[in-house]
């Protein structure tokens, strides 16, 4: 027992023994590991340098400045250093450039505008406070960096930009450049989405017009003298009378000629009735409506749809000249009906008169009368009418409204008695036999209306002596009345015309154009048609501009008045120059001393020598060419050598036209020198220097200078890199932008192009 009690208290006294030495210790939770760059990051620099630094030990919070920091907070303590003068700087200068360069990179991000005399700073001229704003500290943080100048103070970016104003005057300070770019808001779904609306909106409307182009030109009317009617979706809207005036020796009928002359009631013996259209608005106004419109023969656009004045087009069975025409209205039409006999025919409306008359233009001085007459027969014996012989030869047909007496109950007291047998036939002559056309019952014709029947002319009438028959053969005396209305003969056109010698059709359409000095009728015109103002008949309104030269005139006179305002400016007012008034400036790209902070940059652009010359040949060649064709076309070489003895050629009021040939070959020109010089760069052959690209980054400057223009960095909002393809895209529009357009649109008149093409003269002017 003692024993394994002895032994119980050696256990204790040990067990007491280490507790009183051991103690159990709380685990403290690990802290999480700084990266060894955060824990040395220059505390002195801005964020975006994260230059490495050193520990100092006199520094208080235990802060960590890079070597340029450190010699500019302590310079005592940094001259004990062991580093040479000459390897403190070379570090010092690298240290510059680099925190510059990431100085303009987060600027890039975050920029700003600008509001010093940049001027003076290209001209090298440093600012009041210090060469470099870099150097100075911020007038409210009193931190040091890139700053912004204003009232004479530097300040940072955040300061400056921190409330949108100027810490000091409260003066407006928005972001510029790239910055406005990268700080735009996020606009939306709804702006996004309207955005997206308004684009599909345009985009469809520019497919409708581009459709409505195609369909446009597909289907334009055709008229007889092959001319295009003007305006949008143009129509054969005109419905005209016109005398006729045109056969050729045979005696065959040929198309009126122009100009047209409208029909007189009185005078007109054989007629054109159709529709037309307008092709030259200023000879037509100009003319009182007596030239300038021609017939149309087909109008897509119109032949299937249905309206209440038909479309007469000039073709087929239509194309034709009326011989015979009466509406049996008084003043009686004794010219175009001279009837050769009218047995038991009187002019009354007992039976009524036609509601639908035919149709007989309604243009110029012309003016159909009103349906009040038709031609009733009754009587004893005979009841017919005959026409004189008619010139027939070529066909046609024959048409009239026909009306019976209709059934009525108190028959005893009606002007027009009811038909029971009377039937009614058309017959034709040519040689003394009487042949029937067509028989026309009474059972079907007898109502209250007017009935419309139109008769071929049959093969065997066709010559040019053709007379026509209407009468009843057999009837009742105190019966059987009838009437006729609108009765008239059309003779068809020889359907060889169009190579007929005697067919000549706009000569006297274009001397008229050239007397009223249309648009349609150019300086080159006159000079085909030895135009003599004295063939004018009085109607010669003297010289009127064109649209090609009304527009390179107010082009000229444009660059005037912009030319006059720059000098009155100039003179009268003080005028801040700009940076692109100083970059000629000698020293312009010199570098001032302690500018290492901001190097200029210079890059040089590989250059083409084959495509850049092969553009000035192609350009200046034609400025060249359509220059000879203008003055070779204008007849003036032969009027220099005296090889033309027609005066009306050479005459001395055709000074005014080369005037403006002169003053096209200048614009065109000009336009040439600049594409050359600022697109193309393009100089002399015999003193050529590679194209430069030049970037100043100075804080006062910031510009960037491509050839001769100047681009200031602030004024770059997105940048962006395109393709190939869309960079030779960009240049074959400043190609096509550079051609002779202004003496295009003159010399496009030269051409004899025809009358579909006479609008690509003021489009090009344009």
């Amino acid at each position: 027992m003692p024993d394994s009690q002895s032994y119980k208290l050696q256990q204790q006294r040990r067990k007491r023994k280490w507790r009183d030495k051991v103690k159990i210790v709380p685990v403290e939770p690990v802290a999480e590991e700084i990266s060894e760059q955060t824990l040395t990051r220059c505390q002195g620099c801005p964020n975006h340098r994260s230059q490495p630094g050193k520990f100092r030990i006199l520094i208080n919070d235990g802060c960590f400045l890079c070597d340029s920091c450190y010699r500019n907070e302590f310079p005592a303590t940094a001259m004990l250093d062991e580093e040479s003068n000459f390897y403190r700087n070379v570090r010092e200068i690298q240290h510059n450039i680099k925190g510059a360069i990431l100085d303009h990179v987060a600027e890039l991000k975050q920029p700003a505008s600008l509001d010093v005399d940049a001027a003076g700073a290209l001209r090298g001229e440093s600012s009041s406070a210090s060469s470099f704003p870099s150097e100075i500290e911020c007038r409210k943080c009193l931190e040091k960096g890139v700053f912004r100048s204003c009232c004479k103070s530097y300040y940072c970016h955040q300061c400056y930009f921190q409330s949108g104003h100027c810490p000091r005057c409260d003066k407006e300070a928005p972001l510029t450049g790239l910055a406005a770019g990268l700080s735009k808001e996020d606009p939306g779904r709804m702006a996004v989405a309207l955005s997206w609306f308004i684009s599909a909106l345009i985009i469809t409307i520019a497919i409708t017009l581009l459709a409505l182009l195609c369909w446009n030109a597909s289907t334009l009317p055709v008229t007889i003298s092959g001319v295009q009617c003007l305006g949008w979706l143009p129509t054969c809207n005109l419905t005209v009378c016109i005398e006729h005036n045109g056969l050729e020796e045979s005696g065959a009928f040929l198309p009126a000629t122009q100009p047209y002359k409208d029909c007189d009631r009185a005078t007109s013996v054989h007629q054109v009735i159709a529709s037309a259209c307008v092709y030259d608005w200023e000879a037509y106004i100009w003319s009182n409506h007596s030239i300038g419109y021609d017939l149309c023969i087909s109008s897509p656009r119109e032949e299937h749809v249905s309206s209440s004045h038909p479309l007469l087009l000039y073709t087929n069975e239509n194309a034709g000249v009326h011989v015979f025409d009466d509406d049996f209205e008084f003043p009686l039409k004794k010219a175009s009906a001279p009837w050769q006999e009218i047995i038991n025919g009187r002019y009354s409306d007992a039976c009524g008169v036609n509601r639908n008359p035919s149709e007989r233009g309604n243009h110029g001085s012309f003016r159909p009368q009103d349906n009040k007459n038709a031609l009733v027969f009754g009587g004893k014996q005979r009841r017919h009418a005959i026409t004189p012989a008619l010139n027939v030869e070529f066909g046609g047909k024959v048409e009239f409204y026909l009306k019976l007496g209709p059934l009525i109950q108190d028959d005893l007291n009606s002007e027009c008695q009811a038909a029971f047998e009377g039937d009614v036939i058309l017959e034709y002559n040519t040689k003394n036999a009487w042949m029937t056309i067509g028989t026309y019952p009474a059972w079907r014709y007898r109502g209250e209306s007017f009935q419309h029947i139109s008769e071929v002319i049959p093969s065997e009438a066709k010559s040019n002596s053709t007379q026509f028959r209407i009468r009843q053969p057999t009837f009742d005396e105190m019966r059987d009345h009838w009437a006729i209305d609108d009765f008239r003969v059309l003779s068809t056109l020889n359907p060889h015309w169009k190579d007929s010698a005697e067919y000549e059709q706009l000569e006297d359409v274009k001397l008229a154009q050239c007397c009223l000095d249309t648009n349609q009728c150019s300086f080159f015109d006159k000079k085909r048609i030895s135009f003599d103002s004295d063939h004018c008949d009085n109607t010669s309104v003297g010289r009127r501009l064109k649209v090609s030269e009304l527009l390179i005139l107010f082009t000229i006179l444009t660059a005037v008045g912009k030319l006059l305002y720059q000098l009155v400016s100039s003179r009268f007012t003080r005028v801040v120059k700009s940076i692109q008034e100083h970059h000629l400036a000698k020293d312009d790209f010199v570098v001032q001393e302690g500018t290492t902070l901001f190097p200029r940059k210079k890059f040089v652009v590989i250059s083409s020598l084959p495509f850049q010359y092969s553009v000035t040949f192609l350009l200046c060649g034609m400025v060249l060419l359509t220059t000879y064709r203008l003055l070779h076309a204008s007849m003036i070489f032969r009027c220099l050598r005296r090889e033309n003895t027609d005066d009306l050629l050479c005459r001395t009021n055709d000074v005014p036209f080369y005037f403006y040939i002169f003053s096209a070959f200048c614009l065109d020109t000009r336009v040439v020198r600049t594409l050359l010089r600022r697109v193309f760069f393009v100089e002399n052959p015999w003193h050529r220097n590679q194209l430069e690209v030049k970037v100043d980054l100075h804080p006062d400057m910031r510009y960037m200078r491509v050839g001769m223009g100047i681009v200031p960095l602030g004024e770059i909002t997105e940048l962006h890199a395109k393709s190939c393809f869309f960079s030779w895209f960009i240049c074959f529009c400043y190609i096509f932008g550079g051609l002779p357009l202004a003496l295009g649109s003159l010399t496009i008149q030269s051409f004899e192009l025809g009358p579909r093409f006479e609008a690509i003269s003021p489009i090009l002017g344009s």
